[in-house]
């Protein structure tokens, strides 16, 4: 079995892949709820998918756990409480990038998925229609408030996310150029309002929906894709969230995209 924590916002969201393949979930929001709700929430879902919390901690594989950018509170809260469930426990852990997670809300919940193929129309949801393999960049943002983002853009590809640049505390003016020098290009993420005033707007003009966004169930799609982007194997004695403070601002245009 395969369990996935989302924790790096005001939403709470914990996804467990069963031996069967079923995923079933829970999900809260609130700035207080994940100390509330995290440990409760993974108890339920082991012992919905085995009998008993024992059983489920037992036939567990892997953890894939989202890593930030994003709430220090909540990324803090996931790290110690996974460090708790798994002590003594020989389980693999796989930290992920908070932004590579959002990139993978374009694609359909596994359960509706009628192909294998990531990049095969049936896989990709209504409103990403425009998608097109090897073509399309995916600009995932998370509002950092002050005028800035968490950002960081993505080549959707045959093996699915490209990486083309690192994660970045950008002015939202810098980001609106590279939504603007890209075509087909795709906003993903929360704080999309702050890209649709002014004469150039995105493609892609989502609706602020936190659940679909920060989702633990994209962290299953990003652990499934054969890219590997955003993520890394890691101790659970070494888990260290991945901040972006005031001290990384970069102001500077960017370069790494696509030509």
């Amino acid at each position: 079995m395969i369990l996935a924590i989302e924790s790096s916002s005001s939403v709470c969201s914990v996804s467990l892949q069963t031996k069967s393949g079923r995923i079933i979930d829970r999900w809260t929001e609130g700035r207080t709820e994940h100390s509330k709700k995290l440990v409760l929430f993974i108890g339920e879902l082991l012992e919905e998918a085995s009998g008993s919390i024992e059983q489920g901690l037992s036939m567990l594989q892997k953890v894939i756990i989202s890593n930030g950018p994003g709430s220090y509170t909540g990324l803090r809260i996931a790290g110690s409480a996974l460090r708790g469930v798994l002590f003594n426990r020989n389980v693999d852990v796989w930290a992920a990038s908070t932004l590579a997670g959002i990139a993978c809300s374009v694609f359909k919940a596994q359960e509706e998925r009628l192909s294998l193929d990531i990049l095969d129309p049936a896989c990709i949801r209504s409103n990403y229609a425009g998608i097109q393999a090897d073509q399309s960049v995916l600009h995932a943002v998370i509002d950092a408030r002050g005028g800035f983002s968490y950002y960081q853009p993505f080549l959707l590809g045959q093996s699915g996310l490209i990486g083309l640049a690192d994660p970045k505390r950008l002015a939202n003016s810098t980001i609106q150029s590279a939504l603007n020098a890209e075509e087909p290009s795709f906003l993903v993420g929360t704080g999309w309002a702050n890209f649709t005033a002014g004469e150039s707007k995105p493609v892609q003009e989502e609706m602020e929906n936190r659940m679909q966004f920060f989702h633990a169930r994209n962290l299953l799609t990003l652990l499934h894709l054969p890219s590997q982007t955003g993520l890394s194997s890691i101790l659970m004695d070494k888990l260290e969230p991945y901040y972006l403070g005031n001290n990384q601002v970069n102001n500077t245009s960017i370069t790494t995209l696509k030509d």
